[in-house]
This record gives structure tokens, C-alpha cells and sequence, in this order.
């Protein structure tokens, strides 16, 4: 076996320590300069630091501290550049309560609440000032760890176009003057909800990419699956956070087996269920209880996690409980009466009642505006209609879906179903989305049948 290239080596080691400690050194950083663009300058000037030295010198026993060490130093000295370096001084000696020093002690103000100091980055980077492309961006950016071409490719958009929201939105925190700081009570649930509908929209996806030839991106599920844990660390007591941990554990749980070996699509009822990961859904069914466990009423996220839970539930196809899927359909169209939920349920209705029920529920939606660009509308009224033995308004329905649709691998199944009579169609986003998108575009979520 050939030797490892050490710089190499070296490279891989310092790639790894910053995807898994730059959120941290961020947080750490912005609570100190109370400037979130200020503070991933410094602790990407610590990254540099570490290209420079490292191969040289060698990866340090503690990274994670050479690379702490290094931004406090950075942070410290930019501090004292400042004008306002003597104003400074006095509100983080205050902070540390420590008059009577001379000089604070601003390397430890660094490694004070690493807790919460994530918690603060995440409310600042999903901040409701800013549009949820700007969210998106700066959280993959700030807490994922992910470079500016990794989200453009990620997206399917340019690096420059991901460049200017991630500037923007540092602009637009700091012209704004958002405080780097934790809601207040009465602030937190309006907040929180901006914060969770960003993890899930890069979840969502992830699980199904609006376009291009990728199915799924897998990646950015793991970032969302990542964030949603840390969330859920530090707000063991917020239900939906608990609740959008467990439909994301849950739905992760069946990547594996969403695509064949030729890489192409599986459909939901035709998928190798012992491909499912045991342990995501262990670990999404857990975080249910505890959602569910908590002193408050189920909320869309925990709602759609149920709904997961009896697909994770059902070992084999023929096992799956539809008519409580239609039930928490039912409610979930209470809670969010949105369009995308009302197709939900005419599919749940149509698998637990049979597809001359779910036509009917079907049929009612087909004049709603923010479904007419939606390609799971005619696919789901296709799919109805080929078991009802309607074969050749089937197909029209599913050659109409194919031209909605911006997914390649979608197109494909669509295109298929337009032939012989095959599966259910593939929905394509996790159980119970609640958000309709604009005209000509996709949803973030889709029937319950999906992959």
C-alpha cells in the first residue's frame, strides 16, 4: 500500500477539525465582537493560520485548541485596533464582572457558554430579518461549516449568487443591529420557528433536490440532522425541536434504500425495508416520546414524525396503519391548512378508503393557485386514476407532471408511469409538508407514500 502523502494527510486533518469546530469558534468569537461577520473573518484567519503552520510543524495534539487559541489571540488583538477599544474593555469587563482588573480577561470571555453561544449563532443566522435564502446560506455557512461552493452546488446555483446572500445577510445583521443574544421568553416562539423551518428546508432538500440530475443530497440531510441535534441539546424542552429531530432521524433512516444499484429511484412500496437504518429510526422514534412527552400540543413537526413513524413502524407495505395516517392528516390540515397538506390527506385517504375516496379529495384541490405548478398534483390524481382503471387519463396526468417537474431522476418516474401502470408515484419530500411553494415550483414536502 503506498505511503500517505503527509500534506495530504495534513490537509484532510485540518478540513475535518474546521467543518467540526468552526461553528464553534464563530459563536465563541461573535459573542465577544458582537459582529457575526467579524467573527468568521477572525476565525477563518485562524483556519489560515492553521494551513500555513501545520504542515510545516505538524497537526497539533489539541486542533480544536491550537484553533481556538489562535482566533482568541486574533480577537483580542482586534479589540485593541479598534477606536472603540476602551468601550470595549469596559462592557466585556462588566460582562466577567471583574472591575477591578486592569484589563479583562478576554481569552477567557471566549471559552465562557460554548452552549450558548451555538444556541445565540443559530437564532442570529436564521434571523426573520433576513429572506430564507439569506438564512439558508449564512447557516450552512456559519454552522455547517460549508464553503460557499458547496452551498452553490448544493442548490444548484452559482457560487457568486450564494457569495452575495451570505454578504447580504451579513450586511443586513449588522446595519439592522440584531443583538447576538437569545430571544426572550415572550420573543422564542416566533424565533424558534424561523430557526427550525431553515434546518428543515435544507433537510427537505436534501431527501429531494428541487433539480438537476441528483435524487438526493444526501449531505445536506446530515448538516440538517446535525443542526437539529445540537437544537435539541440545548432546548430539551421545546417540543417541535424534538419533534422536526424525529422526522428527520426518521426519514434519513431510509436513504439508503431510495436508490437501486444503478442508481436509480425506489419507490417507497417497492424498497428493501431491511435497508432501512435501525438505529435512525431508534433514534427518531425516541425523540418522538419525548416530543410527545412534553406538556404541549402536538405541532406540524411532531405531527409529521408520527406520520413517519408508522411507515417506520410497518415492516412490510402491506402493514402500514393508513387510516391513522389519514388521521393525523386530519389534524395536521387543522393545525396547517395549507394545499400541499390537503394532497397529503387525499393520498392517506385514498391508500386507507380506496382511490375513488382520494379522487375525491383530489378533484377539490385542482383549482387551488399555489398547486397549478405543483408536479405531485397531476402525479398523485395519475396514480389514482390508473387504479381506478382509467389508463389513458392516467397517463395524461403523469406526461403533465413530468413537464412540472425540474428533477431529472423525477421526470423519469413520471415518464415511466405514463407507460404501463407501475408503483405509487414518489412524492418525493419527507410526510406532511405544510408550506405550498409559488406557482412552477416545488413544495416542501409531499404525499405520504413517498420514497
Amino acid at each position: 500500500m503506498p505511503a500517505t502523502d503527509p500534506h495530504r494527510a495534513t490537509a484532510q486533518a485540518i478540513e475535518t477539525v474546521w467543518r467540526m469546530e468552526s461553528a464553534r469558534l464563530v459563536a465563541g468569537l461573535a459573542r465577544v465582537v458582537q459582529d457575526v461577520g467579524l467573527a468568521e473573518e477572525l476565525a477563518q484567519d485562524a483556519l489560515v493560520a492553521a494551513l500555513e503552520q501545520w504542515p510545516a510543524e505538524g497537526v497539533p495534539a489539541n486542533p480544536a485548541g491550537w484553533l481556538m487559541s489562535t482566533a482568541k489571540h486574533r480577537a483580542i488583538d482586534t479589540l485593541r485596533r479598534r477606536s472603540s477599544y476602551q468601550r470595549k474593555l469596559g462592557e466585556i469587563g462588566r460582562t466577567l464582572a471583574a472591575e477591578e482588573a486592569a484589563e479583562p480577561d478576554l481569552a477567557g470571555a471566549l471559552d465562557d457558554h460554548i452552549g450558548d453561544d451555538l444556541l445565540r449563532l443559530i437564532f442570529v443566522a436564521c434571523h426573520p430579518v433576513l429572506p430564507p435564502d439569506g438564512r439558508v446560506a449564512l447557516t450552512l455557512r456559519l454552522l455547517g461549516g460549508l464553503s460557499t461552493d458547496e452551498i452553490a452546488r448544493a442548490f444548484l446555483v452559482s457560487e457568486p449568487t450564494v457569495a452575495q446572500r451570505i454578504v447580504r445577510a451579513k450586511r443586513t445583521l449588522s446595519t439592522r443591529r440584531v443583538p447576538f443574544e437569545i430571544p426572550a421568553p415572550a420573543e422564542l416562539p416566533d424565533r424558534l420557528a424561523a430557526v427550525l423551518e431553515v434546518i428543515y428546508l435544507v433537510f427537505n432538500e436534501g431527501y429531494s433536490a428541487t433539480a438537476g440530475q441528483d435524487w438526493m443530497r444526501p449531505a445536506l440531510c446530515a448538516e440538517a440532522q446535525r443542526l437539529g441535534r445540537i437544537l435539541a441539546g440545548l432546548l430539551p424542552r421545546e417540543p417541535e425541536v424534538h419533534g422536526l429531530l424525529a422526522l428527520m432521524e426518521i426519514q434519513a433512516s431510509r436513504l439508503g434504500a431510495r436508490t437501486g444499484p444503478d442508481g436509480n429511484p425506489v419507490l417507497l412500496l417497492d424498497q428493501d425495508r431491511t435497508r432501512w437504518d435501525r438505529l435512525l429510526i431508534r433514534r427518531g422514534l425516541a425523540a418522538l416520546d419525548h416530543a410527545e412527552a412534553l406538556p404541549a400540543a402536538p405541532g406540524r413537526y411532531t405531527l409529521q414524525a408520527a406520520i413517519a413513524a408508522c411507515h417506520a413502524r410497518a415492516l412490510a407495505p402491506g402493514d402500514t396503519d393508513w387510516e391513522r395516517i389519514a388521521a393525523l392528516y386530519e389534524v395536521l390540515a387543522y393545525l396547517t391548512p395549507t394545499p400541499v397538506v390537503r394532497l397529503n390527506r387525499a393520498v392517506a385517504v385514498g391508500m386507507a378508503y380506496g382511490p375513488a375516496q382520494g379522487l375525491l379529495a383530489v378533484d377539490e384541490l385542482r383549482a387551488e393557485p399555489a398547486l397549478q405548478g405543483y408536479p405531485l398534483l397531476p402525479a398523485v390524481r395519475g396514480d389514482l386514476l390508473a387504479k381506478l382503471g382509467r389508463a389513458g387519463e392516467a397517463a395524461e396526468e403523469f406526461t403533465r407532471a413530468a413537464g412540472l417537474t425540474r428533477n431529472e431522476r423525477e421526470r423519469a418516474i413520471f415518464l415511466a408511469r405514463a407507460g404501463p401502470p407501475g408503483g405509487p408515484p414518489e412524492p418525493g419530500r419527507p410526510d406532511g409538508g405544510t408550506r405550498a411553494g409559488p406557482p412552477g415550483g416545488r413544495t416542501q414536502a409531499g404525499p405520504p407514500g413517498g420514497s
